[in-house]
């Protein structure tokens, strides 16, 4: 892995450069506190997510907006190109309808995982009733 080289803006002494993936586990168990990050400009990969993060506010309501900012960024994770998952959310975005986690992910063409089949047996009720008429064994 390699970062650029970072130079502070003019006027500025300080220049920071964050990698979203450093962080994104952390922000992925509080979503919440994105929208109000103090470094949320500079979580954010490129211009292109903060362009995003901008549409996504017009969209919906920043904490709202804020906790589908972290699942997109989780999934960019997942993904050595993280400009797939910002053209997913950008076509998300250009079509009608709701805005969430579940169509940004058929955009992405991620299928949900399904949820096993769990057959359960239910038990011999019959053993209740004897032990509530105090046939129970011993008393």
């Amino acid at each position: 892995m390699s970062c650029p080289r970072v130079r502070p803006e003019k006027g500025k002494t300080r220049a920071r450069r964050i990698d979203f993936r450093h962080v994104i586990d952390s922000l992925a168990k509080k979503p919440g506190a994105f929208c109000h990050a103090t470094l949320r400009n500079d979580i954010l990969p490129d211009d292109e997510w903060r362009r995003l993060w901008r549409r996504l506010c017009n969209h919906l309501e920043p904490d709202m907006a804020g906790r589908l900012m972290v699942h997109a960024l989780k999934l960019a994770a997942g993904y050595d190109d993280i400009s797939v998952v910002a053209k997913g959310m950008e076509q998300m975005l250009n079509t009608p309808g709701n805005v969430d986690l579940h169509r940004l992910m058929r955009f992405l063409g991620i299928k949900e995982k399904a949820l096993p089949v769990v057959n359960v047996k239910q038990h011999n009720l019959s053993s209740y009733e004897q032990l509530l008429r105090g046939k129970g064994g011993s008393q």
